[in-house]
């Protein structure tokens, strides 16, 4: 990248300045009048900013660019810089673990290179003078989706453990996953559309973090409507990141999928975190793509974590019989069949209760460690090919049978490493399939799911009765 990748004329509009921004990758730009001479600083921040405040997007740059920021001479040296970041006025706009990004100038008044200043480049200074504050707790938590299938566990087990919950979420499936929590003293629900952007503002209010759940989850389900995927999935995950960047909520916890690793293209060997990607479905490749743009806005003060969950199971207060353990198991219990679609294709599965609690891991483990990571979230022991699962529930209930469909086959296929989180964050599951099959088993000895297939409990079947979603 070239110095000149990173300057705008200042009469260009904003939208052309937003541009120029996301080129160069780097969150700013400088603007120059029209003889290259510096005259000001434009920030991402300071284009959230202008949006939330109603400027129009045809407004020349200048008009909201900072005209009076720290600049440099050539002659910079450590020495300059530590003087810089000494200055009271420079250090309290400064994040704790952030960066400055300083324009070097010319004796034309050109902009000619760069420099990156961090309080760590100064720390010893700070700690004689005065103590740095440590990093406070997280107390408040906005989900995001909250009253899903996996958001409705994840409420109570915070709540739990005494944090104040706030879920925004539209209730697309209705409110059944969290209606008893309503009368909940740490409990607050926002109904509205995480696409508004008033609406996210306001969610965003006082809180410590953000867990973000929320889109029209699997691949049928996704596929149905490919544009209003891509603008819930990919543009709704951009807005809430950039407001919370924009907000100072630094904690953003998202959820992705092992589904980005689609068919694996080295068939046997355990994929990583590092491992090539490869998306097989709309759901799958707008989940990668909200994982980048999260990722790209990741500096010394917002940082996001990437959770790639395995596909879950288990019983939820918005219970869901559209995943594979789930529906192949009330299948077997209701219907005495079920079938098995190829077989060898590998699947890792994990119960939802210890879904949320990857989610509480990663509220409560130090941010400076977890930023800008990317997590498989699951279990080694709970990798199993999809004829695998099928003999599970065929022990468990055997008076159901068993049918393999060879000539069906879904194209995704991978068997994942869990050894980062594991090793990382001290992650430990604590129920296997066998338990989440035992788990519909007695329930529905007890007479519950008799309406299974009910359109509530699959996101597919749901969605194509609605006309719109909302």
């Amino acid at each position: 990248m070239k110095i000149k990748d990173l300057c705008i004329n200042q009469n260009k509009t904003i939208i052309e300045a937003m541009k120029t921004v996301d080129q160069a990758g780097l969150g700013i730009a400088f603007t120059v009048d029209e003889n290259n001479k510096f005259t000001g600083v434009i920030s991402d921040g300071d284009i959230r900013k202008a949006i939330l405040r109603g400027i129009e997007l045809k407004t020349p740059v200048k008009e909201i660019a900072n005209k009076s920021p720290i600049t440099s001479d050539e002659n910079w040296n450590e020495k300059v810089i530590i003087e810089i970041l000494k200055r009271k006025d420079v250090r309290k706009k400064m994040p704790e673990y952030g960066a400055i990004r300083i324009p070097v100038l010319n004796k034309k008044n050109e902009v000619v290179d760069i420099l990156f200043a961090s309080l760590q480049r100064c720390e010893s200074y700070l700690k004689s003078k005065e103590k740095i504050k440590e990093a406070k707790p997280v107390r408040r938590v906005l989900v995001v989706g909250g009253a899903g299938y996996l958001g409705s566990v994840l409420c109570r087990k915070l709540l739990k453990k005494d944090y104040f919950v706030r879920v925004l979420d539209n209730l697309t499936y209705g409110d059944e996953g969290i209606k008893n929590l309503y009368n909940h003293e740490k409990f607050e629900f926002i109904k509205g559309d995480m696409r508004d952007i008033q609406t996210v503002v306001d969610a965003v209010k006082d809180v410590d973090a953000v867990v973000h759940l929320a889109a029209i989850v699997g691949d049928p389900a996704s596929a149905l409507d490919p544009e209003e995927t891509i603008e819930i999935n990919y543009f709704g995950t951009k807005l809430l990141a950039e407001i919370c960047k924009y907000s100072q909520i630094n904690r953003f916890l998202f959820a992705s999928t092992c589904s980005v690793y689609g068919a694996n293209v080295n068939p046997g060997k355990l994929i990583t975190e590092e491992s090539e990607l490869n998306p097989v479905s709309l759901y799958a490749e707008m989940k990668l793509k909200s994982e980048n743009g999260i990722l790209e806005i990741s500096d010394g003060n917002f940082s996001p974590t990437i959770l790639r969950m395995s596909t879950l199971f288990g019983k939820s207060s918005r219970m869901r019989f559209d995943l594979v353990v789930n529906i192949l198991a009330i299948k077997a219990l209701k219907e005495k069949k079920y079938t098995i679609f190829g077989g060898e294709q590998w699947r890792p599965n994990l119960h939802v209760s210890d879904a949320a609690d990857a989610y509480i891991k990663c509220l409560e483990y130090p941010i400076n460690k977890i930023r800008s990571e990317v997590f498989n979230v699951g279990s080694n022991d709970g990798n199993y090919k999809i004829i695998e699962v099928g003999r599970i529930i065929k022990n468990l209930i055997p008076d159901a049978e068993m049918i393999v469909d060879k000539e069906n086959t879904d194209k995704r296929d991978y068997n994942v490493s869990f050894d980062k989180i594991q090793n990382y964050l001290n992650y430990k599951v604590n129920y296997t399939v066998k338990d989440g099959v035992n788990e519909i088993k007695e329930a529905v000895e007890k007479g519950k799911f008799n309406d299974y297939t009910h359109e509530k409990y699959s996101n597919y079947r749901f969605l194509t009765k609605k006309t719109n979603i909302v």
